[in-house]
C-alpha cells in the first residue's frame, strides 16, 4: 500500500470528522423546551440540567426558579450551587432583550427560563443568541404552580 494515499486518506477522513464536528456544533439544539408535572419532576430536571452544563468556569443563569426544590438539592449535594445565578423577576426586571444579551455574550453554560410567557417569534430569538453564545437555553414549563 502507498503510504501517500493512506495519508490522503487520513487526511480526508480528519476533514470529515471537523466537518462534521462543525456541522453538529451548529445544528445543536440551542433551545429546550421541557414541560414539568410536579415538584418532583421539577427537582429531578434541575438536578440533570446542573449537571449537564455544569463548566468550570461557566455560570448557570436560572431565571424564576423555584427554590425549595434548588436548596433540597445543594443539601444533599447533587448539585454545586456555587455556580448557579438565580434571579427572580418579582425583584428585579428582566427583559427579554437582557435574557438574549446573556445568551449572545456566552459567559453562561446555560440560562434556563422557568415559566416563562413567551411567544414563538420571542422564542426563535432566544434561539438564534443562543447559538451565536454557544449557550444552551432550557425553559421549563408547569402546568401547576409548585411554590
Amino acid at each position: 500500500m502507498n503510504t501517500n494515499t493512506v495519508t490522503a486518506n487520513e487526511v480526508t477522513l480528519s476533514q470529515l470528522t471537523r466537518h462534521i464536528q462543525s456541522y453538529d456544533q451548529e445544528t445543536a439544539p440551542w433551545l429546550d423546551v421541557i414541560n414539568v408535572e410536579n415538584e418532583h419532576h421539577l427537582s429531578n430536571q434541575y438536578a440533570d440540567l446542573c449537571q449537564q452544563h455544569h463548566l468550570e468556569n461557566k455560570w448557570i443563569l436560572m431565571i424564576n426558579p423555584e427554590n425549595q426544590p434548588l436548596e433540597e438539592l445543594a443539601a444533599t449535594a447533587k448539585i454545586n450551587a456555587k455556580r448557579i445565578l438565580k434571579v427572580h423577576t418579582n425583584k428585579t426586571k428582566i427583559t427579554l432583550s437582557s435574557i438574549g444579551s446573556a445568551l449572545c455574550k456566552g459567559h453562561c453554560s446555560a440560562v434556563i427560563l422557568c415559566n416563562p410567557a413567551l411567544e414563538n417569534e420571542e422564542l426563535s430569538q432566544l434561539t438564534r443568541c443562543a447559538q451565536q453564545g454557544k449557550t444552551a437555553c432550557i425553559v421549563l414549563n408547569s402546568s401547576t404552580k409548585l411554590h
